[in-house]
């Protein structure tokens, strides 16, 4: 399959995750009651997603880097060093039902996102700092779908959506 089609599916699933992280705010917001009773329905799967959502975001990495060729930059070995750790960590904490798990994958999501955002600004504007390699730079955008779609921002995406299904999963009380 050609790398512009698995991107194009990545971008795809990170602009479906971003619609269902708005709707979840817009519920945590405006529902906090449950009238509409999705939150009731969201959160015994939240953890399931979330898991979902890291590995996915692991596995979308390892093949940007391992077939589509595409170098990482020092940012994006930090954005992993959040994301699969992130990944082992929510489906160790299902399975074992593990809350300090759970609640390690939510942190190491709020710790990646600042790093996606910087990221993603990096790319926007151009090198800002002299941390990154000149051979890889971190300006570097491999991916660009839809005018804004980048590895970054599916990264932050991916680490917004984790970090709201295990607040959802921790502190969503069923009415």
């Amino acid at each position: 399959m050609p790398v512009a089609t698995v991107t194009l599916f990545l971008a795809l699933l990170a602009a479906l995750l971003t619609i269902f992280v708005v709707g979840l705010a817009g519920l945590l917001a405006f529902d906090r009651g449950d009238r509409l009773g999705l939150l009731g329905e969201i959160k015994p799967a939240a953890i399931p997603l979330a898991g979902a959502v890291a590995v996915t975001s692991t596995l979308g990495s390892l093949y940007l880097s391992e077939v589509a060729g595409f170098e990482p930059c020092r940012l994006c070995w930090v954005q992993r060093g959040f994301m699969y750790p992130a990944a082992v960590l929510l489906v160790a904490g299902y399975f074992s039902r593990r809350w300090w798990l759970l609640a390690g994958a939510g942190a190491l999501a709020i710790g990646g996102l600042p790093v996606s955002v910087f990221h993603r600004f990096e790319q926007a504007s151009g090198p800002v700092g002299d941390f990154c390699d000149p051979v890889v730079p971190c300006s570097q955008a491999y991916v660009n779908h839809f005018g804004f779609v980048t590895i970054p921002t599916m990264a932050g995406i991916g680490f917004v959506a984790i970090f709201m299904l295990v607040g959802v999963h921790f502190l969503w009380r069923n009415s």
